[in-house]
């Protein structure tokens, strides 16, 4: 198969009508030879086992065929790799999606763990004296503080907002009414 060249489809078309051409002639001149030649010639001929087209055109069929089942068995080749490619592709999608329900599993988890130790830190910080809970607020991330003031009790955050100084508590009731300054 090493330095073949590839029929083009246009080519490997061509090469089809004509071979369809040369067996429609063929046939005509068998069709004509034995109608119009007398039974004795034909008697002879039946006797003769040479192939009744020329030696060339019989070696160009010849060598066309043997292509023509290499290509088949090189289409046979091709499509039994795809099927196999196709079952590892198949494999594979069923792995990842295993993976995937995983990875969702353990992050459901993960979140309700969290969910839970936050509940437990609003509830610790709940349970604090007003002005201990607004020291260590006034210490935490802006961001963080909120979010703790924000799963609390409205009379809880007014007494912890009323413990804190001024300057730290506006900005935290700001955040946590969520508006902007410049809307008003």
């Amino acid at each position: 198969m090493i330095g073949r060249k590839k029929l083009s489809p246009s080519r490997l078309l061509v090469l089809i009508f004509l071979l369809a051409l040369l067996k429609f002639s063929l046939s005509l001149g068998t069709f004509l030879h034995l109608h119009l030649n007398p039974p004795e010639v034909r008697a002879e001929e039946k006797t003769d086992s040479t192939p009744r087209c020329p030696p060339e055109i019989f070696e160009a069929l010849r060598i066309e065929r043997e292509k023509l089942e290499e290509k088949a068995k090189q289409l046979t080749l091709r499509e039994k790799r795809l099927r196999l490619l196709d079952q590892q592709v198949e494999r594979r999608l069923a792995a990842l999606l295993e993976l995937e329900n995983s990875v969702d599993e353990k992050l459901k988890k993960i979140r309700t763990i969290e969910t839970k130790r936050f509940q437990l830190l609003v509830k610790a910080y709940s349970e604090m004296r007003p002005s201990k809970a607004a020291r260590l607020l006034m210490n935490m991330d802006q961001d963080m503080a909120v979010r703790i003031l924000s799963a609390m009790k409205s009379d809880q955050v007014a007494r912890i907002l009323a413990a804190m100084p001024p300057e730290k508590a506006a900005p935290l009731a700001e955040a946590l009414s969520g508006i902007s300054p410049q809307k008003f």
